[in-house]
């Protein structure tokens, strides 16, 4: 568990890492970094001030998409933390309830078979035997073959003794039980206690995301319109533009980063489990045919079974990351379909488009790779070369299976075609 623990907070400080790198890569730039109308008209009539203008413009609409990028791509890595941890209390919360309800049924055993040997010592020392009709009760075929009073004593006496170690077994068993509830219930603390850090840096790194998001929004209308202005275009046929150049290049960045990647994610290291298998009280002994002889000593009773621990408290509801996506499988291939018949493609490469993607995310928009950054539908290594297609990439499956679409089109021709690169070597 200490292993596990350490794992976890190493992913917290490289999330938090991760999020303190995105804001000094590219602060945002203020008010009076950019030109203003007066300069782009003044520009205007001087061909190589109207040319450093219109870098000048295309420089910061590329920080704007390289900030907010950047951001992005924190706040996916930092939920995707939070949700690895969310899961593990999810998971520690079941066994929280299996080792309580194992626990109670041993106790409880452990009562009635005490409650069972109390009574049988009592009638043995009471009486020194007891009668045949008792014994049929307690062991019938027994009975038939042992109505010889010091047999039928003895019989008894063992029937006793091996009810006394079964009580033992099972409150040896219940004591145990109540050990490993207890430490699991406190390692869940410590997995919720982290959680909780996680969250908040999540929930900083979103909100950080979305600001830089709307900032880009705004910026970018006002840049846009000022470099249709200096290249007497449209806002329109410029954001068409971009657009394009930011397909291009996000493909071909894609395409890189893939061939790099390619067998050199490493495998999630084997977790120590947090808590042990549950303990099993010993199996009973094989009863043997008594041997007459003399009456024994009573069998003293057992002490009293534990009290049953009550039943914990419910755990706190665990609330899904900050602003996280709603994966809808069937929805983002029903959009899919109609999306690749744009391209041409008709069902047997929509058949490869579904099998390739399957296998790349299983059509989930927040599926994130923790290892190589690779993030939604198409898994975009990392996730903002998605914004090419839209600033909502991180939640809209539309705008990534929009990129994804352009990506195989561009890159392979075709889904099969992307499909069958896939299978040779294990990524497209």
């Amino acid at each position: 568990m200490g292993q596990k623990l350490r794992y976890s907070s190493l992913m917290a400080a490289a999330a938090a890492g991760a999020l303190a790198s995105a804001f000094l890569v590219a602060a945002p730039a203020s008010a009076a970094d950019y030109p203003s109308w007066e300069e782009i008209a003044a520009a205007k009539g001087d061909a190589s001030a109207k040319q450093e203008q219109v870098s000048e413009l295309e420089r910061h609409l590329a920080d704007l998409q390289s900030e907010a990028g950047e951001l992005g791509n924190a706040a996916v890595d930092a939920s995707s933390r939070y949700d690895v941890l969310r899961s593990e209390l999810e998971a520690s919360d079941a066994r929280l309830g299996e080792l309580a309800a194992a626990r109670s049924a041993a106790a409880a055993e452990a009562a009635s078979l005490s409650s069972q040997v109390g009574a049988l010592a009592a009638q043995t020392y009471k009486t020194g035997g007891m009668d045949s009709s008792l014994l049929f009760i307690l062991d019938a075929e027994a009975g038939a073959a042992h109505f010889d009073r010091l047999a039928t004593l003895q019989l008894v006496t063992d029937r006793t003794a091996r009810l006394f170690e079964q009580a033992a077994a099972a409150e040896s068993t219940a004591a145990s039980l109540q050990e490993t509830e207890e430490a699991e219930r406190r390692a869940r603390e410590a997995l919720a206690e982290e959680a909780g850090e996680l969250y908040e840096g999540a929930e900083a790194a979103t909100s950080a995301a979305e600001q830089a998001v709307r900032e880009q929004e705004e910026r970018t209308v006002v840049l846009v319109a000022q470099l249709a202005e200096l290249k007497d275009s449209t806002a329109e046929a410029e954001l068409k533009r971009l657009e394009a150049v930011r397909i291009e290049e996000s493909v071909r960045q894609q395409a890189e980063a893939a061939r790099l990647a390619a067998g050199k994610t490493p495998r999630p290291e084997s977790q120590p489990v947090i808590n042990p298998t549950i303990p099993k009280g010993p199996e009973p002994a094989p009863v043997l045919p008594p041997a007459p002889q003399a009456p024994p000593a009573p069998v003293p009773a057992p002490a009293p079974a534990p009290p049953l621990a009550a039943n914990p408290a419910p755990q706190p509801v665990i609330p899904p990351p900050p602003a996280a996506p709603v994966d809808d499988p069937a929805g983002a291939q029903a959009y899919a379909a109609g999306a690749s018949s744009a391209y041409g493609w008709d069902g047997s490469q929509f058949r490869c488009l579904v099998d390739l993607w399957n296998r790349e995310s299983n059509w989930r928009t927040s599926a994130h790779n923790p290892y190589s950054g690779a993030y939604g539908i198409p898994q975009s290594l990392p996730g903002d070369k998605m914004a090419a297609s839209g600033l909502d990439w991180r939640t809209n499956y539309r705008t990534q299976i929009n990129w994804g679409l352009m990506y195989i089109s561009q890159r392979y021709g075709s889904p099969c075609a992307a499909w069958a690169h896939s299978e040779r070597v294990n990524w497209y």
